[in-house]
């Protein structure tokens, strides 16, 4: 099915009526920060903007931690397992995914990959995952080695997804390509070759990140990436409902914080509801409020708070009523 990203996104609650919510609805974590691409558009990608950001896989024990204190928490709507790497890089991402379905803290269970160690995990059909997206990096050979830096053997890589499409599997399939230039032929390609090997198949805009004084990550102007119009936005929504866990365990708000700079707590040592309710993730959130995002250096010139579908911009006062 052809789609729109937007499309496979739930339905939306109206934040300003529901906040304080007491723990996340959502929760990013990153098993891995190592990706074997260097995307061009991804700051994972460009190594020289992150020399401070420590490349490791997800300890064990901090990935244990999590799902523990997860289990004092209402279950989350959706656990993404993905951020600045590549999930399937990570050699116990499927142990990873079985621990956290065993223990139902979530309804739904994602994860994003490049496709090419899917091979490596001889249980990923089984583990419990609910939907598996598949990022392409193109569709020919130039267009490969330009965008990811290596070369990939294209016809073994399609071969290779459509046979996991026809395994038995726990999860759908969605598979995406970013529109960084792609000719009118390329996406007919992308679409020719896909369209019948997964349950959704979509052309996403290019992602835009935090910190975009850093680099602008979007090379190429292909509108948003989900499908939604731009709207410039005083208060970022992620705040009141989305939690991200780095692959060293510390906390941030968002997935797109590739810096690092919101550092609200660290799970190895204290408790998801205790960071989630605590006094530096509320005083982020009045920073928020009060149009003050700018104090902060992912969020200040961040590209991503202008796609999100949310907008509580109309109700800010209302909300910081609410929060303090």
């Amino acid at each position: 099915m052809k789609i729109q990203a937007k499309d496979l996104r739930s339905k939306r609650t109206n934040l300003w009526e529901v906040v304080p919510i007491r723990s996340p609805w959502a929760m990013f974590i990153d098993v891995t920060n190592v990706c074997n691409f260097k995307c061009v558009f991804c700051p994972t990608g460009n190594p020289e903007m992150i020399t401070e950001r420590k490349v490791m896989h997800m300890r064990v024990d901090t990935f244990a931690k999590i799902i523990s204190d997860l289990l004092d928490v209402p279950k989350l709507k959706i656990l993404n397992l993905y951020k600045d790497g590549e999930p399937l890089a990570n050699p116990l991402f499927t142990d990873f995914v079985s621990l956290a379905k065993e223990n139902n803290v979530a309804d739904r269970i994602w994860t994003k990959t490049n496709g090419t160690l899917i091979n490596r995990h001889k249980d990923l059909t089984t583990c419990g995952l609910d939907m598996l997206g598949i990022s392409v990096p193109h569709v020919t050979d130039e267009g490969i080695q330009k965008t990811i830096g290596r070369k990939l053997d294209y016809e073994l890589y399609v071969h290779n997804i459509k046979k996991l499409f026809e395994s038995k599997r726990t999860f759908e399939m969605s598979i995406k390509i970013a529109d960084n230039g792609l000719t009118d032929s390329e996406k007919d390609k992308f679409y020719n070759d896909f369209e019948h090997i997964c349950e959704y198949v979509t052309i996403e805009g290019l992602h835009g990140w935090s910190a975009s004084d850093v680099k602008n990550m979007q090379t190429y102007d292909s509108g948003t990436f989900d499908g939604n119009p731009f709207v410039q936005k005083v208060c970022c929504p992620l705040v009141f409902y989305m939690m991200t866990i780095n692959a060293d365990g510390t906390v941030s708000v968002c997935n797109d914080d590739w810096q690092y700079n919101h550092k609200l707590g660290n799970v190895n040592k204290d408790s998801i509801v205790d960071i989630w309710n605590g006094n530096k993730f509320k005083d982020f959130r009045i920073m928020h409020l009060t149009g003050n995002r700018s104090h902060n250096k992912s969020c200040a010139t961040c590209q991503y708070i202008s796609a999100l579908p949310d907008n509580v911009d109309k109700h800010l006062d209302e909300m910081i009523k609410r929060m303090i």
